[in-house]
């Protein structure tokens, strides 16, 4: 935060937002990821329940959707690189523990093939 130009008195409200962010950001690892606390066997037995699953994806779609609009709105010209990046690092972060699809179009169309590689359990 620039105080020269927006002024000390800014500077709460900012530093509230960015632990509010921080927060979310926590609870949402720990909604996504809950096989951080599992030790052994429990590890790697784990499989993510359809609500971990949904939520994973939601993230995804939703940042991929936010980059892409933010993108859009500010006029700018790296709009698929932009969109690459994010998607790019939606999927390494919880690509594991859902598919990593991001496009609710996909989903429904490997789940339609019946081929078995994305189930709800």
């Amino acid at each position: 935060l620039d105080i020269k130009h927006a002024g000390f008195h800014w500077s709460m409200p900012w530093i509230l937002a960015e632990m509010l962010g921080g927060a979310a950001a926590v609870g949402l690892y720990r909604a996504v990821r809950p096989d951080e606390k599992l030790r052994g066997t429990s590890f790697e037995e784990y499989m993510p329940g359809l609500h971990t699953k949904c939520l994973s994806e939601f993230l995804g779609t939703f940042m991929l959707v936010l980059t892409a609009g933010l993108n859009v709105v500010m006029n700018s010209p790296a709009v698929a690189w932009s969109a690459a990046a994010s998607l790019m690092c939606m999927i390494y972060s919880v690509g594991g523990v859902s598919g990593g699809h991001f496009n609710p179009a996909v989903t429904l169309a490997v789940v339609t093939s019946s081929r078995g590689k994305c189930s709800s359990r």
